[in-house]
C-alpha cells in the first residue's frame, strides 16, 4: 500500500473544514442553552399566575366567633340527648267543698257579711218546685249595699246535699241598705227529684267569702238562685 503524502493546499482545507464543524457545534449548543432558558422562563412566569390564583385570602378564615367552645357544644349535646321529664302530675281528688262565688271585687260600700243578718225563710210551692227567700238586713249603724248572687249549698246533718245553686239569667242591681233594711234573693229548689231533705242551708253573702248557715228543708235537687233585690 503506497500513501501519498498530502500537499499544503490539502492540509489547509481539511484544518478550515474541521474548524467550520467545531463552530457549528459550538453554535448548536449555544442555541440548546439559549432554548432551554427561555424554555425555564416561561415555565416560571406560568406556575406565578396559578400559585397566585390558589392562595387562600386571609379573609376567608373563620373566625373564633364562628365555631362554638367545647364546653358550648357538650352542654348542646348534652340538653339535645336528654328526654324531656314525662313524670305525671298526679290528678288531684274531686274536693267535696262546695263552689265558693265568683272572687269578683265588692262595690265600694259593700256590706260585710258581719253587719248583715242573714235567714232563710220558706215560701210557697207550685207543681215540681219549692221556694225560699234568703234575706240580708243590715245589723250595723252605717248604710251599705249588696250587689248580685249569693252563693247557696244545702245540708244534711253537717254534710253537703246535691250541688251548689246555679245563677238565674236575670239583671243585676245594686241595693242600697241602711241601717234595720232588707234585701232579698229567691232560691228555687226544683223538687221533682227523690233526694233528700236538707235540713240547713250555708249561703255566702254577694261578693263575700264567709258563709253564714241558716235551718233550711228543701229537696236536694238543682237550685237557682236570683239576684238580690229590695225588700
Amino acid at each position: 500500500m503506497i500513501i501519498k503524502p498530502v500537499g499544503p493546499t490539502q492540509q489547509a482545507g481539511t484544518i478550515q473544514q474541521a474548524g467550520r464543524r467545531v463552530l457549528r457545534h459550538r453554535r448548536l449548543a449555544l442555541l440548546l442553552a439559549v432554548t432551554a432558558v427561555l424554555g425555564a422562563a416561561c415555565s416560571s412566569a406560568k406556575a406565578q399566575p396559578e400559585a397566585a390564583g390558589s392562595s387562600t385570602p386571609a379573609s376567608s378564615t373563620v373566625p373564633a366567633s364562628a365555631t362554638p367552645s367545647g364546653t358550648s357544644a357538650a352542654s348542646s349535646a348534652t340538653a339535645a340527648s336528654t328526654p324531656a321529664s314525662t313524670t305525671p302530675v298526679p290528678s288531684q281528688p274531686a274536693s267535696s267543698t262546695p263552689a265558693r262565688p265568683p272572687a269578683t271585687a265588692a262595690p265600694a260600700g259593700g256590706c260585710a257579711t258581719a253587719a248583715l243578718t242573714v235567714v232563710a225563710l220558706r215560701g210557697s210551692g207550685a207543681a215540681g218546685h219549692q221556694y225560699a227567700f234568703l234575706q240580708f238586713t243590715n245589723k250595723s249603724a252605717k248604710s251599705c249595699s249588696l250587689t248580685g248572687f249569693p252563693g247557696v249549698q244545702l245540708l244534711r246533718a253537717g254534710a253537703l246535699l246535691g250541688k251548689p245553686a246555679s245563677r238565674a239569667a236575670k239583671p243585676v242591681t245594686t241595693v242600697q241598705l241602711a241601717p234595720g233594711h232588707s234585701a232579698t234573693a229567691r232560691l228555687v229548689d226544683d223538687s221533682t227529684c227523690n233526694a233528700d231533705k236538707s235540713d240547713s242551708v250555708q249561703i255566702y253573702p254577694p261578693n263575700r267569702t264567709e258563709k253564714v248557715v241558716v235551718p233550711l228543708s228543701v229537696r236536694g235537687c238543682a237550685l237557682t238562685i236570683d239576684p238580690v233585690v229590695p225588700s
